[in-house]
């Protein structure tokens, strides 16, 4: 398949998203076992000499809309607001490291494989899995927050950006098909 610099660049930027939502990934494992711990926990571990390198410092003000969270760190809750948001970034780390691999893979051969038809259908899932993922996390915010205004949002275009590339997925694999015949006939 002929090379363009739209693709070069695409697959370039899916890259750069890939990465970030890998780092978000791992922002929220660590702010969520940081919360979790709480800052005694961590002041203790480095005065003990567990943590010999750096500074840990905790400031910040609470004011009444925030006093769910000091009431969910008490808990140890702070996953159940963090991990949510890490399998969001994981989710549009995947959609993205998809799209890498299929621009990147088409530089070599035919996008109708196998391979690009089972990489555009997963892209449709995790992004129908993205608001479902939110309507969850929100529904467990809303169970550990007391009091305060409550909001849900999902946005429709995810869902049918994920059905979209459903409907994609079936035409690349009708597209493999037509090429695996017409490969067998050559």
């Amino acid at each position: 398949m002929k090379d363009s610099k739209l693709r070069k660049v695409t697959a370039v930027l899916a890259k750069i998203i890939e990465v970030c939502g890998w780092f978000g990934v791992a922002m929220m494992i660590i702010a969520s076992v940081a919360l979790t711990l709480g800052k005694n926990q961590i002041m203790s571990a480095y005065q003990s000499g567990y943590l010999t390198a750096g500074n840990v410092t905790v400031t910040g003000t609470i004011n009444n809309t925030s006093d769910w969270m000091l009431d969910v760190v008490g808990r140890g809750g702070a996953m159940l607001v963090f991990i949510p948001l890490a399998i969001l970034c994981a989710l549009t780390a995947l959609i993205f490291r998809n799209v890498y691999i299929i621009f990147k893979a088409s530089n070599v051969s035919s996008p109708f494989s196998a391979d690009n038809v089972k990489r555009i259908r997963n892209i449709g899932i995790y992004a129908i899995a993205l608001p479902i993922v939110k309507v969850v996390a929100a529904i467990i915010c809303f169970a550990v927050m007391k009091s305060g205004d409550y909001t849900l949002s999902v946005e429709l275009s995810e869902v049918v950006f994920g059905l979209v590339a459903l409907c994609l997925s079936q035409y690349f694999a009708y597209g493999a098909e037509l090429q695996n015949d017409v490969d067998g006939l050559l």
